[in-house]
């Protein structure tokens, strides 16, 4: 029938054009007039069995996600590997208008209402919506941003819908976030009242995220993950209520023993718009990325995303109206990614990880005094106030859960002390503020760290410019000695315009001086009622005045759930008047219920990298404390996110590869090698000892000052770790040929070796790390490892690992082979050889007989570095930082002795005493060669040894 109306049409057409009744256009216009009534009166004709012949179809691609490569040790052990599951995916629904429409209702609050019962069906399965969306509503019914700085900006760009964040008005600019999720519930997504801020909350995230495809709708966004079998049946059930949402099947990120691996293996994530177009740059049509893949975010997983992606695949298709497919008309397959195995030997990552946590619990231990303060010193030690107050003060225990109307008796009444003791302490500090000009060397030690706060509080939000205020001022020196009152230094301050009348709440540009002081002071006193650190300092003070007891921080471990009553022996025995708080504590801290990651005291950190000598490979890289990548893998726990951003001993930091510290004495090796190979010493050389260098003025001094170690040679000088010796090598590599003494001219000397044994370099290690700094000022001091020398342990392990196998400085690398999905191999790495240095084979000799010497003769003979079946060379060494914190505690070392096999490098920040260090290497080794010695064998934490 319709080819006879084309017929027909083709005669009417004809006609037309040959008597030219009208323009071709207007013929054109009238004929699709004809066609269509004549189509539709044959559908009146004809009756609806016509209209089965008729087939609606619509083009759609869908992507095939391709399976991400596995993860393993050196051994195969399994890392990271994927996992599939239901996830819930949100989208732009084309009949979402049409349906609001018949329901009476607006787009908005159909949409509203969607997410509500997906919610509802979620979480009555006991599944959850993860949307990472920057606030949060505190348990106490605040609106928080959970970022800041750069991110906080881009956000409420996002939010106004702006492409410059300095174009918004100064009201957007300020914006609280009680303002973006007002703004975003009325304005945006007009969120009716009929929902709790709990609800508004979560539907608000999930239609921001969708929001911000806006430019992109046909991208959905995914809001639940890994949902149990009845979620994904209730939703599929009601699918046709439910527009826009979709359950699908997708591949997550899992991660094993993911503490002690997270800092190498990182995490992946959805790809970002900026990741989007980098990748897909260089990548073929066929290869390209597409919006909803996820990609490695850090750690190997970012580095080898090449190799463990794979490529997607699709599948383009004919779709009826019901979605039913009628024909494929193009297909590609999805390649599974790579399999990489790493140079980590996995029990001997995990066996280091959880040793170095014991070695800072024991160091913590060793120092604890039961009292609630200690003046700062040489042996500082850890008052248990400190252990108290560092549950509060790394956010274990909550002072926003003493405040809840569910909180126990307890927890009331502690708050209630806490509200009592705060507002007297405001009133105090408004006092001392505004009515007395009492110099701050009168003040209480809590009203001097009251002040000390205040003063950062204005410089961190930048209405205290304190670089308008030089440090020969006299007005800087008064105050910083203690000798004038903070009122009068802020006065000043106002009186040279150090203070910016801008962040204050001020109605006009004309005040006068007193006038800015009391705003100045309206400023604080509102910030610090508001402030989180301010009221930890107040329990701090609670705490050390007794006003908090040690009894109240164990019964709050207890309601709080940070411990579990349930089988707990020491609650028993506390319970039963058995021992006390102070004792019940060293117990918790030596079972490690409560952990040094948890108190965030010195010491809370530290790093153990372990290498084979022989070829490159790290064994073992260790950075304490850390955490679990599951979390943050797939979509982010904003939650546990932001615990971690709020940690005080900042566990997303890899120290093994970010943080650099002073070398200390394990610098002296270096300094051997370049004085023997320089031709200022040799095996013959002597220097004597007296306790102190007097070359040079001010005279430095050796550690065994007022003593002196007499007359050494090289291989006992590195021994005994002599100062004077390395002053001498320093002082004397700084004279020129022409008699003439150079301080450039003997760093250079001292950096051309550094360099050599690859100091001057990133290690190799396939993660982000930070960059060496070699000494570029005071030779004699640098010669000791002081100077400017700073270095991560991963740098001074690549150092340790040229010296145990006599010159073969390799890049080094944490990846052993990249295999297909079949175990085909792809590519077997090697460690690149970046030197061979060449010396003397003399020189050689001095420095492993002197390091081997540090453990027979300088160690205890009961150091279990000195026990185990195996001969350990090594050189410690102690930096100090601070002289009101611990030293930070090192040490490098190799074995066997006789042909080197691995290096063990050990850095525990504010770990006291390097004989720490040596202890930790010799659990190490004994693991390594001699696990027997490790039955019974107990960790001190205060070994002394002096360097």
């Amino acid at each position: 029938m319709i080819r006879e109306i084309l017929s027909s049409i083709k005669e009417i057409i004809l006609d037309y054009v040959k008597h030219r009744l009208f323009p071709v256009t207007v013929v054109v216009i009238v004929i699709f007039s004809i066609l269509i009534r004549r189509l539709f009166v044959l559908q009146i004709i004809e009756g609806e069995e016509h209209m089965e012949n008729f087939i609606y179809k619509s083009e759609k691609t869908l992507n095939i996600d391709s399976v991400r490569g596995n993860i393993y040790d050196r051994n195969g052990k399994l890392l990271a590997y994927n996992e599939l599951s239901y996830s819930v995916v949100y989208g732009n629904d084309p009949n979402i208008e049409n349906r609001a429409n018949e329901l009476g209702m607006t787009e908005n609050d159909l949409k509203n209402q969607i997410l509500y019962r997906t919610i509802n069906i979620l979480e009555s399965n006991g599944d959850e919506i993860y949307v990472d969306f920057p606030i949060e509503l505190t348990e106490s019914g605040e609106y928080k941003f959970t970022v800041k700085d750069a991110q906080l900006k881009n956000f409420k760009k996002n939010v106004y819908s702006v492409t410059d964040f300095d174009s918004l008005e100064d009201e957007k600019k300020n914006a609280t976030a009680k303002d973006v999720v007002d703004y975003l519930k009325t304005v945006r997504f007009e969120v009716s009242d009929e929902y709790t801020e709990e609800e508004t909350m979560k539907i608000i995230s999930c239609r921001y995220k969708l929001w911000l495809n806006r430019y992109q709708q046909y991208v959905p966004v995914t809001i639940a993950y890994d949902i149990c079998e009845q979620s994904n049946a209730a939703i599929t059930e009601y699918g046709d209520e439910l527009l826009g949402m979709e359950v699908s099947v997708k591949s997550l990120r899992r991660y094993n023993d993911a503490e002690y691996f997270a800092h190498i293996i990182g995490y992946v994530g959805r790809i970002s718009n900026e990741e989007l177009q980098e990748y897909n740059k260089s990548l073929p049509e066929d290869e390209k990325y597409n919006g909803e893949e996820v990609v490695g975010k850090t750690g190997i997983e970012q580095y080898c995303e090449s190799e463990l992606r794979g490529v997607a695949g699709y599948e383009t298709m004919y779709v009826d109206n019901l979605g039913k497919v009628i024909e494929t008309i193009d297909k590609k397959s999805a390649e599974a990614g790579n399999d990489v195995y790493l140079t980590i030997d996995a029990d001997l990552q995990k066996y280091c990880y959880d040793t170095l946590e014991k070695e800072i619990a024991s160091i913590i231990l060793a120092n604890l005094a039961p009292v609630s303060s200690v003046e700062a010193g040489e042996n500082t030690k850890i008052p248990i106030a400190d252990v108290y107050f560092g549950l509060f003060n790394n956010n274990y225990l909550s002072i926003d859960k003493m405040s809840e109307s569910s909180a126990s008796a307890l927890e009331k009444d502690i708050y209630k002390r806490f509200v009592s003791s705060k507002d007297n302490t405001l009133s105090e500090i408004n006092k001392i503020l505004t009515k007395d000009f009492t110099p701050v060397s009168a003040l209480s030690n809590e009203n001097k760290e009251y002040m000390e706060y205040i003063c950062e509080v204005l410089s961190k939000n930048d209405v205290f410019n304190s670089e308008l205020i030089t440090a020969d001022d006299p007005e800087y020196i008064q105050y910083t000695n203690d000798e004038t009152s903070l009122e009068h230094y802020l006065k000043y301050a106002i009186s040279v315009e150090a203070i910016d009348i801008s962040k204050l709440d001020a109605q006009s540009n004309y005040y006068d001086s007193d006038e800015i002081y009391t705003l100045l002071c309206d400023y604080v006193n509102n910030y610090l009622s508001q402030d989180t650190e301010f009221d930890k300092l107040v329990i701090k003070n609670m705490i050390k005045s007794g006003e908090i007891s040690g009894d109240d921080v164990i019964n709050l471990l207890y309601l709080q759930g940070i411990l579990n009553p349930d089988s707990d022996k020491e609650l028993e025995e506390y319970r039963n008047g058995q021992y006390g708080a102070y004792e019940f504590m060293m117990k918790k801290i030596q079972n490690l219920d409560i952990t040094p990651a948890m108190l965030a005291l010195d010491p809370c950190s530290g790093s153990i990298v372990v290498t084979d000598v022989n070829n490159g490979d790290v064994l073992a890289m260790v950075s304490y404390p850390s955490y679990d990548n599951n979390y943050m893998t797939n979509e982010v726990d904003a939650a546990y996110y932001n615990t971690l951003l709020e940690d005080k001993t900042t566990p997303l930091y890899n120290r093994a590869c970010q943080q650099r510290l002073a070398p200390g004495s394990t610098y002296k090796i270096l300094s051997s090698i370049t004085g023997l190979s320089e031709g200022v010493i040799d095996q013959g050389t002597y220097v004597y000892c007296p306790g102190e260098f007097d070359k040079i003025d001010p005279a430095p001094k050796c550690w065994i000052y007022p003593s002196g170690h007499g007359s050494l040679d090289v291989e006992a000088a590195i021994q005994r770790s002599c100062n004077v010796f390395y002053y001498q090598v320093g002082y004397s590599l700084a004279w020129k040929d022409d008699g003439t003494y150079s301080d450039s001219y003997g760093l250079g000397r001292l950096e051309k070796y550094a360099k050599m044994f690859g100091l001057g370099d990133l290690s190799g290690v396939e993660l982000p790390e930070i960059e060496p700094h070699i000494s570029d000022n005071d030779v004699v001091r640098s010669a000791i490892g002081q100077g400017k020398n700073s270095y991560a342990p991963v740098q001074l392990a690549r150092y340790v690992t040229t010296v145990a196998n006599s010159g073969k400085c390799y890049n080094l690398t944490l990846i052993d082979k990249v295999t297909d999905y079949e175990g085909n191999v792809i590519r077997d790495n090697q460690a690149e050889l970046l030197n061979d240095v060449k010396l003397q084979s003399s020189t050689w000799t001095s420095v492993h007989n002197g390091m081997r010497r540090v453990i027979t003769l300088n160690t205890m003979g009961s150091e279990l570095v000195n026990r185990v079946n195996v001969s350990v060379a090594g050189k410690s060494g102690t930096a100090q930082e601070s002289e009101i914190r611990p030293d930070h505690a090192l040490f490098i070392s190799y074995a066997p002795y006789e042909n080197p096999e691995v290096s063990v490098t050990c850095v525990l920040q504010n770990g006291y005493s390097s004989g720490n260090a040596i202890e930790l290497a010799g659990f190490v080794y004994a693991y390594m060669y001699d696990p027997d010695k490790l039955n019974g064998a107990e960790m001190k934490g205060n070994v002394k040894y002096s360097d």
